[in-house]
C-alpha cells in the first residue's frame, strides 16, 4: 500500500541514502531511507505515533506508527552526538506525537567543523519496505508532502 501520510521532517536538500558519507547509513545496514542536508532549525515528526527512542542529546528519534508498525529513525546530522548543546529536544521516549509536532530545535552554529555534519539520514527499519523519492536533489521544506513514497 502506498503511504502518502509522510511529511518531510526538516528543511534542506534531499539526498539519496547512498550519498551519505557514513557507511552505516549509505550501505543501508540500518534500513532503507533517504537523507536531507539540514538548512533549517526545526525538526518535526514525519508521522503520528509513539516515540520509541529519544537519545538524550536530542540528535535522534525513532517513531513507530501504531496502525501499521511503520518505524522511522530521524537522525539529525552525522557524528552529531559530539556537538554538545546543538539540540533542544521537545519530546521524550514514549511520548505520543502527531505528524508535524516538533521533535527538536537545532543550533546550526554548533556544526561549523564539517560541511557534511548537517546531513541527516531518515531511515525506515521495517524489513522489505520500499522507498521512492518523487524528486531528487531538490530543496525541501519541513512539512512538505508527496515527496517520499513508502510501501510496506
Amino acid at each position: 500500500m502506498l503511504n502518502e501520510q509522510f511529511i518531510i521532517p526538516m528543511t534542506g536538500s534531499l539526498l539519496h541514502l547512498e550519498q551519505v558519507p557514513d557507511k552505516h547509513f549509505s550501505d543501508k545496514s540500518l534500513g532503507e531511507g533517504f537523507a536531507i542536508k539540514l538548512s533549517g532549525e526545526v525538526v518535526v515528526s514525519p508521522i503520528s505515533g509513539i516515540v520509541i527512542a529519544a537519545f538524550p542529546s536530542g540528535h535522534a528519534f525513532i517513531i513507530r506508527r501504531e496502525e501499521d508498525g511503520l518505524e522511522v529513525l530521524v537522525h539529525i546530522g552525522l557524528d552529531s552526538v559530539r556537538h554538545e548543546g546543538a539540540f533542544r529536544p521537545q519530546v521524550q521516549k514514549y511520548a505520543r506525537v502527531k505528524q508535524g509536532d516538533v521533535l527538536t530545535y537545532v543550533d546550526k552554529s554548533k556544526f561549523t567543523d564539517n560541511e557534511n555534519a548537517l546531513i541527516s539520514p531518515i531511515v525506515f527499519s521495517n524489513p522489505n519496505i520500499q522507498i521512492s523519492l518523487h524528486t531528487e536533489n531538490k530543496e525541501v521544506k519541513v512539512g512538505d508532502e508527496n515527496i517520499i513514497g513508502v510501501k510496506l
